[in-house]
């Protein structure tokens, strides 16, 4: 780690892990459920991973089917193409950053809730507003985000050593600001992308930073808990990465380090 000039960070999911805003995601998408009941046991169920569906597996949308270690099954987790063949192509499509066709990887809890949108006919138009009244109450005063003790005082040590800070989440920019002053970590960084695009969207944000910086893909270290948007792009950019993974993803993790918690990393260093 010593040799690292510049360390990328990841918002939801890395910076803090708390989960509790996706209950109110899941009342709000529930009122625009057919079939309220049923959409709420899947939640509990993929939030407990009882479901097929969970953090590390694919879905097909016109199918709706759930592709996983054990092969592709319906939405209840009966077999329709036993065995692991279709599973080790879309991971291998993943690490490759390769069109996965109709296939969505679940890389967060963030999508799960899309997915679970998706399954229950829930119009894309509610889930577009259930989603950004989630990052608004995220915002709100009263609810608050859990600090990650010594993260603050971990960041605080790698500027002092002149390692150079950023961020780069999918997040919209106010609500990022909001939940990065609840975590105490607002003015700790030398620069910020918001709403980056990731995947892609990462491989665009590391170019500019290699130049307004003068690093070299080496020397950055990402640190994400998305394995698509975070691992594979910067990876492949010749970056060093962390991997966030507190749900046990169950394909292959080509990272250079794999902790379930952020502060897990803290004595790599």
């Amino acid at each position: 780690m010593r040799d690292t000039r510049m360390i990328v960070y990841d918002l939801d999911g890395t910076l803090y892990r708390d989960t509790s805003h996706f209950a109110y995601y899941r009342d709000r998408l529930s009122a625009s459920a057919s079939r309220a009941a049923a959409f709420e046991r899947d939640y509990e169920n993929m939030m407990e991973e009882r479901h097929p569906l969970r953090v590390g597996t694919f879905y097909e949308i016109r199918n709706r089917w759930v592709c996983t270690p054990g092969g592709v099954m319906t939405w209840e987790g009966m077999p329709v193409e036993p065995g692991p063949r279709r599973y080790e192509e879309l991971t291998g499509a993943l690490e490759e950053e390769k069109d996965l066709g109709d296939w969505l990887y679940v890389g967060d809890l963030w999508w799960g809730m899309m997915v679970l949108a998706s399954y229950h006919d829930i119009p894309r138009e509610a889930v577009r507003r259930s989603f950004l009244a989630t990052r608004e109450y995220m915002m709100a005063e009263g609810v608050p985000v859990p600090v990650v003790p010594g993260l603050r005082e971990f960041v605080e040590a790698r500027k002092r050593e002149g390692v150079i800070q950023v961020l780069a989440t999918n997040s919209p920019e106010p609500d990022s600001w909001a939940i990065l002053r609840k975590l105490e970590l607002q003015d700790l960084f030398d620069d910020w992308s918001f709403s980056t695009g990731k995947p892609e969207g990462l491989h665009v944000r590391l170019q500019e930073w290699h130049r307004q910086f003068g690093v070299s893909g080496n020397e950055v270290l990402v640190v994400g808990d998305n394995y698509r948007n975070d691992v594979v792009p910067a990876r492949r950019a010749g970056c060093r990465t962390v991997f966030i993974d507190p749900h046990g993803v169950p394909h292959p993790v080509r990272a250079t380090y794999r902790v379930r918690r952020v502060e897990d990393m803290f004595p790599l260093w």
